[in-house]
């Protein structure tokens, strides 16, 4: 039994490890608005965000994975300080089986996200503060000759003490 079940496994590494030799891999930039959402928009205006990524995914494979750099900046409302959040994330994408957009695609994974308040009173200082989190959201490849476009909308969710930062980067990128 154990000896089928080691030719099982060895089977199916290489069924899904060759695939994966031929990998396509992808750098991507992208930028747009921060949406903060719940207590995070009570507390903070619309702000931007900038993106870093390398993607990598197997032809004819639906899972891929994105590594990425994020910024994200969003001002206070009235006399609370803004915040800037660095964030380093590993996602998860599916792409293309059984989508009902054939260019859509759906992404969500886990995070570090150090964030700190902007915009003080003269003479407070703030420590920047590091907190795991995840995202989940959907977007929309579109292919050009030579590099692709895409859009994207993902909801990121960071427990803190206290509550939870919420917010949603809708951004728009390019891949080549």
């Amino acid at each position: 039994m154990r000896l089928m079940s080691r030719a099982a496994l060895a089977v199916a590494a290489i069924l899904f490890a060759a695939p994966a030799l031929h990998a396509q891999t992808s750098f991507s930039l992208a930028a747009g608005a921060t949406m903060p959402l719940g207590t995070t928009g009570d507390a903070y205006d619309v702000g931007y965000n900038a993106t870093l990524g390398v993607g990598v995914k197997p032809p004819l494979a639906p899972l891929g994975v994105r590594i990425e750099g994020m910024f994200n900046s969003m001002e206070g409302k009235s006399n609370t300080p803004g915040v800037r959040m660095l964030a380093g994330i590993v996602n998860a994408t599916l792409s293309g089986v059984g989508m009902p957009i054939p260019m859509a695609y759906l992404i969500g994974g886990l995070g570090m996200y150090n964030s700190k308040a902007t915009n003080l009173p003269t003479g407070l200082t703030a420590d920047a503060e590091t907190d795991f989190g995840f995202n989940i959201g959907a977007g929309l490849n579109i292919p050009l000759t030579g590099f692709g476009t895409f859009i994207e909308a993902r909801y990121h969710h960071i427990p803190v003490e206290g509550g939870s930062v919420k917010f949603v980067p809708i951004s728009v990128g390019i891949k080549f």
